[in-house]
């Protein structure tokens, strides 16, 4: 073979070698595509080609104990963005601000949180209302990528303060998808916030349903999906609670004349909360639609507080209505029994080189415990405090369970506080204070603080034979097949007071009410006897806050009433007449106002 002739050879070998080495990468190349990496292919290839849309569920109805609708859903409209239809974001995001009158850089801010990839929808806005819609169909062709779904939101009743109790839904933060460990959350799903919303809302939120949409390259809809079945959303379920939605707006009206104050109203017998109502407060309806950070900023910084819920999260020294601890305390320490009397009352009582004051400047005499229950005797109760001593009448605070929370249904409850020895020590030191404070903390002033709806559980307790229910707002939960879960009473604990003691207590309060010099004379009712405390408190920052808890009837008590009002004054003459306006519409039915000229006729604290 001439040299040629072996050249051409070695070249054929050389490019047969060179081809069969580039279809075998070809070959292994082909595998890992088709093989090894099959799945995840075919991800991608379903993920351009269908598209997840959402379909949230109804959460269920709020009632209150007759079955009236407190809390509804209407019908809305949600506008939406697809980015995968859209060549420019910012120009479409230009155009929605101007026919919405919107900032740019808040319909930015909702496309960067609610990104999850350029086909899934991004919800912009939420409640529109019909007019609006039909302004942006109007110009959908210079709007590609925008749409709208139909969808319930919130209705609440047209209470102004019903904020504190329902609270709210907004949509489910990214940190709070983190945190919650339940499934079916997606960006753009509604949580409740607050309130019962957010106590109960796995109950109420139910689960959201899925079409399954086929898309073309392009992202146009094609229909639905033909080997994928939609998912129907179930709705969630609905909430009976123990509130009287007549009393609830009984107690909004008698707090009205006023800036600030709470009332909570429980059914001694069972722990069940009547109503609670706190002022100032927040309409939730606001919060169903689009809330503007102006608006939100204005609630954060109103320096009246309307999102603080007075009622379960006000925390305030309890005057007078302390008394009755106090008196408790001292029966069952055997110091003193009903007829017992102390000093004579002349206005002021002198210990050390200080006079304590009473409230009631000409004095009250010699009395005995009922009487200075009935009159709210400072003088008697500071004698009475210095017998029984600090150790005693914290031990029986918080026998009573004074310092601590009442587990009500209701978020971020907080718990009462009970000054002791322990306390003193660690905050002035053992030789840092001085111990006479008990003289104050028997009255109800000092450091000791309470809750309205502390007071309120504590007073149904006195009135029912001793037993601390724990308070509540659910009565049922009825699903959406018609089952029934019931909510049964309670029982937290036991007053450390004997049957005795808690009778002599009993009679103080009646005659509070009914005895001619009474500081409750002012929650008198015809035809129902009502008894009562009444109570003052000092506050540094102000006029005193008024204090009254009544409840009714005497011989087995049906509701107990806790009335606070800020900075108003003596609590026989403010607080006193809400309670017997909610206390007569829960017995009686009707409602009744109160009578300057009737209130001048009547002692009060």
């Amino acid at each position: 073979m001439t040299r040629t002739g072996i050249l051409d050879c070695n070249r054929e070998k050389l490019t047969f070698y060179l081809v069969g080495f580039l279809a075998f990468i070809l070959t292994l190349r082909l595998f890992y595509l088709q093989v090894i990496s099959f799945s995840y292919y075919r991800q991608v290839s379903e993920e351009n080609r269908v598209r997840l849309v959402s379909v949230p569920a109804p959460r269920g109805l709020i009632l209150d104990r007759n079955g009236k609708r407190m809390v509804t859903n209407r019908t809305s409209y949600a506008l939406f963005l697809i980015p995968s239809q859209v060549q420019d974001i910012k120009s479409v995001v230009k155009k929605i601000s101007l026919i919405l009158n919107l900032d740019e850089d808040f319909l930015e801010e909702k496309i960067r949180a609610g990104w999850v990839n350029k086909y899934t929808p991004i919800k912009l806005l939420k409640d529109l209302d019909f007019k609006t819609i039909c302004i942006l169909e109007e110009q959908n062709e210079e709007l590609p990528g925008v749409s709208y779904q139909v969808e319930k939101v919130r209705s609440y009743p047209p209470l102004y303060w019903s904020g504190h109790l329902f609270g709210y839904v907004g949509e489910v933060s990214q940190k709070e998808m983190d945190d919650s460990r339940e499934k079916g959350l997606t960006l753009g799903s509604n949580i409740g916030k607050d309130g019962l919303e957010k106590q109960y809302d796995e109950v109420l939120r139910g689960e959201d349903g899925m079409n399954y949409l086929e898309v073309s390259a392009s992202g146009k809809i094609l229909g639905s999906l033909k080997d994928k079945k939609s998912q129907p959303y179930t709705v969630g379920s609905d909430l009976v609670l123990t509130v009287d939605s007549d009393l609830q707006v009984e107690a909004e009206s008698a707090l009205s004349m006023f800036n600030a104050g709470a009332v909570v109203a429980l059914d001694p017998q069972n722990g069940e909360v009547l109503t609670l109502v706190s002022k100032p407060g927040f309409d939730p309806n606001q919060f169903c639609s689009f809330l503007d950070e102006d608006t939100w900023e204005g609630l954060v910084n109103d320096p009246s507080h309307p999102l603080l819920n007075r009622a379960i999260q006000g925390s305030y020294p309890p005057g007078s209505t302390y008394k009755l601890l106090t008196a408790g305390a001292a029966l069952e320490s055997k110091i003193v029994d009903r007829n017992t009397t102390f000093s004579y009352c002349n206005g002021g009582f002198l210990f050390g080189n200080r006079i304590f004051k009473c409230w009631q400047p000409k004095g009250h005499g010699r009395l005995d415990l009922i009487q200075a229950i009935a009159q709210s005797c400072d003088v008697y109760f500071y004698q009475l405090s210095l017998r029984l001593g600090l150790d005693r009448w914290s031990d029986y605070a918080r026998q009573c369970g004074l310092d601590k929370k009442y587990k009500v249904d209701l978020p971020d409850e907080i718990a009462g506080m009970i000054p002791s020895r322990t306390y003193y020590e660690k905050r002035f030191g053992q030789e840092g204070w001085i111990k006479n404070l008990v003289i104050n903390l028997g009255i109800g002033q000092g450091e000791v603080l309470t809750t309205p709806l502390g007071l309120a559980v504590f007073y149904s307790a006195l009135v029912n034979g001793g037993t601390v229910y724990q308070p509540h707002l659910l009565k049922e939960i009825r699903s959406v097949e018609g089952r029934s879960t019931p909510k049964g009473k309670t029982v937290l604990s036991h007053l450390p007071f004997s049957n005795s003691t808690l009778e002599i207590l009993k009679e103080g309060l009646v005659e509070t009410v009914n005895s001619p010099s009474g500081t409750g004379g002012l929650a008198r009712i015809s035809d129902i006897v009502v008894g009562g405390k009444t109570g003052t408190a000092q506050n540094p920052h102000g006029r005193e806050h008024a204090w009254f808890v009544g409840f009714a009837p005497v011989d087995h008590p049906r509701i107990v009433v806790a009335v606070l009002v800020e900075q108003a004054g003596h609590g026989g003459t403010y607080a006193a007449p809400i309670a017997r306006r909610i206390i007569e519409r829960y017995l009686k039915g009707i409602s009744t106002e109160s009578s300057g000229e009737k209130e001048s006729n009547f002692q009060t604290d």
